[in-house]
């Protein structure tokens, strides 16, 4: 599926997305372009993921007519207090509609709930060779930062790692 008429709707997740969650996540495992994970995972790790997120770091699902193009989740930066304000954002896309606009409008509602839960700062790692990644968070408002050199392995060969930022001004106090 790479057309749709219907907008795109994007809504909290629900323990019942944990299968398709999970199939989407394994897609980036096996295409080797958002993560330096190996390892699938099952729609019962998911399902446990889901039950023990606090509610402060939200999954959000993109869906047409009930089917899942995609997903994103906040994740605590680090477990020291003083970073509290700061989450992760990933994003996983169905890997037929990757390019059509899903990920901008994910991103775009994790950026507001952010906002509305107090972040002042999201963080996301993006593999150096993921140009249509770079180029999304860049459009976004996002600032590239660093570069973690040869930071992981894909395969056999080593990867370099994108930081980059999305600071909330209003909520930094």
């Amino acid at each position: 599926m790479t057309e749709w008429t219907e907008p795109l709707r994007i809504r909290p997740a629900r323990v019942e997305d944990a299968k398709e969650i999970a199939r989407i996540y394994n897609q980036g495992v096996q295409d080797r372009a958002a993560t330096f994970d190996d390892a699938y995972v099952t729609p019962e790790e998911r399902y446990l993921w889901l039950v023990a997120r606090p509610d402060r770091y939200p999954v959000l699902i993109g869906e047409v007519k009930h089917t899942m193009m995609g997903w994103a989740s906040l994740a605590p930066y680090s477990p020291r207090h003083c970073y509290d304000g700061i989450a992760e954002l990933s994003i996983f896309i169905e890997r037929s509609l990757r390019g059509h606009g899903v990920a901008q409008q994910l991103m775009k509602a994790m950026q507001d709930a952010a906002r509305e839960k107090g972040f002042y700062k999201l963080i996301g790692r993006v593999i150096a060779d993921n140009e249509p990644a770079r180029k999304l968070c860049q459009l976004m408002g996002w600032r590239e930062v660093g570069i973690h050199e040869r930071h992981g392995k894909l395969g056999s060969d080593w990867h370099d790692l994108a930081l980059v930022e999305f600071q909330i001004p209003e909520n930094m106090k």
